[in-house]
């Protein structure tokens, strides 16, 4: 994983994600973006052989309450607040309006 983000793969993730930077704040996203991968470059390296995989971070057993669906007294003041619902659900305006390359 010792490759490196390039400021070209970094401008495009900006131009994709439709977010403008200066060019100081790109240079600075190059340093700290490149700093994590070579800090999982480095992850990486360690020898994991002896070290069983676990499930949980915790030695506690997961708390054992119903997972039952049940409905909220706030609901209707919710969508009492909302522009446009219908049949429980919001609408909102479409944010992807053309294919990207």
């Amino acid at each position: 994983m010792s490759e490196k983000i390039s400021l070209d793969e970094i401008k495009k993730m900006a131009q994709l994600s439709k977010l403008s930077f200066s060019q100081e704040e790109l240079e600075q996203f190059f340093v700290d973006i490149n700093s994590v991968v070579s800090h999982f470059d480095k992850l990486n390296q360690l020898d994991l052989s002896d070290v069983s995989p676990t499930s949980h971070i915790s030695w506690s057993q997961p708390p054992s309450n119903p997972d039952e669906p049940r409905e909220w007294p706030g609901r209707q003041e919710v969508f009492a607040h909302a522009p446009q619902v219908i049949d429980s659900y919001f609408i909102v305006p479409k944010v992807v309006d053309k294919q990207e390359e």
